[in-house]
């Protein structure tokens, strides 16, 4: 009795088997239908491959940390807005505004940091945050910050401030005193402005080089900033 096998049990791959070996001129019919299974078996692939869901590509949304441009357009607002309160208050007290006046835009300065300590504290954005729309969160539970954590955050700046004020009367009261400035005070000078000028660049780099654009400011304050 010839042995007739029944293909409709073999696999996909059992099938290319025997037609790979399958005499056709010797056994057509069976030739055939290993044929019509395999193309039974490539349509229901193909079917099966139409219902798989495709997965719609990741949009280009802006990431919520992408704050540099909104940091720095509030940045510009707040100096406008404070440039404005320090003419205002040099009428008001009998102050000549210049350009020229270190110690006057020192205590503004000084005046800005404050102002930044506070509306960050209780509000987590300063006016030309809150247009920009950006606001300063905790970096572990992206919740609102403490007044504690907004002084941590500002602090650098402060002491900067106070320094730079402190520096200024110090010459002043040297030259008005002795007409001179001494070597020590020089020294003191040039190695602030060294700092000054470290801090800010260090600032502006470490905000490009992590993906939440935290500056040093940021990690000292364990703050992130964030779109909203």
């Amino acid at each position: 009795m010839e042995f007739n096998p029944d293909f409709s049990r073999y696999s996909y791959d059992e099938l290319l088997e025997a037609k790979k070996y399958l005499d056709q001129a010797q056994f057509p019919d069976r030739y055939a239908t290993v044929l019509h299974l395999l193309e039974q078996h490539q349509h229901k692939a193909m079917a099966s491959l139409a219902t798989v869901p495709i997965e719609p590509l990741p949009s280009k949304a802006v990431s919520k940390y992408a704050t540099f441009w909104p940091r720095f357009g509030a940045a510009i607002i707040d100096g406008l807005l404070f440039t404005l309160i320090l003419y205002v208050e040099s009428l008001l007290f009998g102050i000549e505004y210049s350009d020229q006046n270190t110690l006057l835009h020192a205590f503004n300065g000084l005046q800005l940091s404050i102002y930044t300590l506070v509306m960050h504290g209780y509000f987590g954005q300063t006016l030309g945050k809150m247009i920009t729309k950006v606001k300063v969160l905790d970096h572990a539970s992206e919740s609102a910050i403490s007044l504690k954590q907004a002084l941590r955050r500002e602090s650098v700046n402060l002491a900067l401030n106070i320094i730079h004020i402190s520096l200024l009367l110090t010459v002043a009261l040297s030259i008005v005193t002795s007409g001179t400035i001494s070597s020590t005070l020089t020294v003191a000078i040039m190695s602030f402005a060294v700092f000054a000028v470290v801090w800010s660049i260090s600032e502006f780099v470490t905000m490009l080089f992590n993906h939440k654009r935290r500056a040093l400011h940021d990690f000292i304050g364990k703050t992130v900033v964030v779109r909203c």
